[in-house]
């Protein structure tokens, strides 16, 4: 070969090479960038949302991404504004940014953002010592009670209760407090009652509590119920079963705000079918992760919750017969 051809040869090699690695860059450039929604560190959210990302990331190599430590409305907001592009959240906390309540009010209805799934519903948990003799909401008045930390949807949701007895947060003495600091003070009696409008089940502080002394779950009255119901979007009645926690061998009549994935209205349908597919393949497996997820069902990730679905996530849904 002469040492012209030689050259041509090592040129057309250069020339082939410089255009795969053109074609791999653009493909790395391209890979949509997964930003992720989920609670402050320690919080179920932020575990959850680890194991889920790593699946998803794993089982679509034209994603990459990372977690966000948030919240609930922080996390609503997020998505909206584009600085997340999928997040966990609360029923009802949907149910006021689209309607621009509560944390919305300044910015008005929000109502561009998609459910992607419902994961798993959080159940009213109002827990009393079992010898406190109080055994109704209205029997509260007066007494010391924590809602859940101060600002959180479960405060939202136990103020929204109340108000539905009729009662305002003045009739007891309202004292938010975080999970550890709620199982100690009521473990010492500093408090009467742990009040949880909507929370994760079981909650920690009441396994904490019950497993130390016999607490009661109060139930919610039909009309309470109702009420809450018709006024909030994203509220849905539910019933705790007998069992629930150590001594509680009866049912529990209360409400939920399911846990639901959000992303944005513009998120392309095949990243969206993606997530939602490899969420449900493997959801199963998030059972050991978090004891919360067990209350969740797989065929029920497209249930109707109030507020539409992506069309990516429908279509996984629609294929797998979930909804029609």
């Amino acid at each position: 070969m002469s040492q012209k051809s030689r050259r041509l040869v090592i040129l057309s090699i250069i020339g082939c090479l410089a255009f795969f690695t053109a074609i791999n860059n653009t493909a790395e450039a391209q890979k949509y960038d997964v930003r992720w929604g989920t609670s402050p560190v320690g919080g179920t959210w932020g575990v959850l949302g680890n194991a889920m990302l790593e699946d998803v990331l794993k089982a679509n190599p034209n994603l990459a991404g990372s977690t966000v430590p948030m919240g609930g409305a922080a996390n609503v907001m997020g998505v909206h504004q584009g600085k997340l592009n999928i997040a966990y959240s609360f029923s009802d906390t949907m149910g006021d940014a689209w309607e621009g309540k509560e944390d919305f009010k300044e910015v008005g209805k929000i109502q561009k953002v998609r459910i992607l799934a419902s994961l798993f519903p959080e159940p009213t948990q109002f827990a009393v010592y079992a010898d406190s003799g109080i055994t109704s909401v209205p029997q509260l008045k007066g007494k010391k009670v924590t809602p859940g930390p101060r600002g959180s949807a479960i405060e939202i949701v136990t103020r929204r209760i109340l108000e539905a007895y009729g009662m305002t947060t003045k009739d007891v003495q309202w004292q938010p407090l975080g999970f550890a600091d709620a199982a100690e003070q009521m473990l010492d009696r500093h408090i009467d009652a742990i009040l949880y409008g909507a929370m994760v089940y079981p909650a920690p502080p009441l396994v904490n509590v019950s497993s130390q002394r016999q607490i009661r779950l109060l139930p919610l009255s039909d009309e309470v119920v109702e009420k809450m119901v018709k006024n909030y979007k994203g509220i849905e009645p539910f019933t705790l079963a007998a069992g629930s926690y150590k001594g509680v061998d009866y049912p529990v009549k209360g409400i939920i705000s399911n846990v639901i994935l959000i992303v944005r209205e513009d998120m392309p349908e095949d990243i969206a079918y993606g997530i939602t597919k490899t969420i449900a393949d493997n959801f199963n497996r998030y059972i050991t992760v978090t004891k919360a997820m067990a209350m969740g069902k797989v065929n029920d990730m497209g249930k109707d919750v109030g507020f539409p679905y992506h069309p990516g996530a429908l279509k996984y849904y629609r294929e797998k017969g979930w909804v029609k």
